[in-house]
C-alpha cells in the first residue's frame, strides 16, 4: 500500500503523524537538510523499525531534531564547546554528538545523542507536537543521494512507511555537519552544509590541518 501525501502545514496532517509515531509507525517529513525518516522515542521497537526501513545499520550516534535550545539538556549532557556551537550556528546546519543525559530511558542511552535545532518553520508545529523532540535520520538508500523532494522520498520509501509529509523541495538539499563534542578537542565526524573554518573559529581553536579546505 502506497504511502498518503499530505501538506506539513495541515494540522490534519501533523495529528495523524503524530498518532502514528505514537505506535511506533514511522513517518516521512521534510526537513531544512533533507527528507527525514522520523519516530517518536517511545520505545526501542520504534527505532529498530525505523532503521529497518532505512535498510541501514543504526547510526553511532542518535540523530534528534528539537525545536529549540531547551531541549538539548534533557536529551544530552551540553559541555562549553556545544553550547558556543549552538549558540553560533543553531537554529541551523549543524548536528553536535553529545553523551546521553542521565535521566534517558535505558534504550535512549545505548549511544551517544546527535542533536540538533533544524532552521525550518514548518517542521516547528510537528516538534511541538511530539513533546519537543522527534528521532529523525535521513531519507535515503544506499547508493542514492539523500532525498530533497517529495516526489523522491515516495520513490524510495512510499511502499514503507503510511505517510509523507510535504514540505517542498528541502532548502538546502545537503546533510548538516556534524562535530563530534565528546572527544577533545571537538572534531568534525562530516563535512556538511558548514564549512570547517567557521567551526574552528567558533571555537576559539586553530584550523587543524586536516580540515584547512572550507566546503
Amino acid at each position: 500500500m502506497r504511502a498518503s501525501i499530505l501538506p506539513i502545514r495541515s494540522s490534519e496532517a501533523i495529528h495523524r503523524a503524530i498518532r502514528l509515531m505514537e505506535v511506533g509507525k514511522p513517518v516521512i517529513v521534510p526537513t531544512d537538510t533533507v527528507y527525514g525518516l522520523a519516530t517518536m522515542a517511545v520505545s526501542e521497537a520504534a527505532i529498530q523499525r525505523l532503521y529497518k526501513i532505512r535498510g541501514r545499520e543504526r547510526e553511532p550516534a542518535l540523530p534528534f531534531l528539537i525545536v529549540d535550545a531547551d531541549e538539548m539538556p534533557g536529551l544530552a549532557q551540553p559541555n562549553n564547546a556545544a553550547l558556543q556551537l549552538a549558540r553560533r550556528f543553531w537554529p541551523g546546519l549543524l548536528t553536535l554528538i553529545l553523551p546521553p543525559a542521565p535521566g534517558l530511558p535505558a534504550f535512549l542511552k545505548a549511544t551517544p545523542i546527535a542533536v540538533r535545532m533544524p532552521n525550518f518553520a514548518p517542521l516547528v508545529p510537528l516538534l511541538v507536537a511530539a513533546g519537543g523532540h522527534l528521532i529523525i535520520t535521513g531519507a535515503l538508500r544506499s547508493g542514492y543521494p539523500p532525498a530533497i523532494t517529495v516526489k523522491e522520498a515516495a520513490e524510495f520509501f512510499g511502499e514503507s512507511v503510511a505517510l509523507i509529509l510535504d514540505g517542498g523541495t528541502a532548502p538546502y538539499g545537503i546533510p548538516s555537519t556534524i562535530v563530534d563534542c565528546i572527544t577533545k578537542p571537538p572534531s568534525i565526524v562530516r563535512r556538511g552544509a558548514i564549512g570547517d573554518r567557521p567551526i574552528w573559529k567558533a571555537l576559539g581553536q586553530k584550523v587543524p590541518e586536516s580540515f584547512a579546505e572550507d566546503l
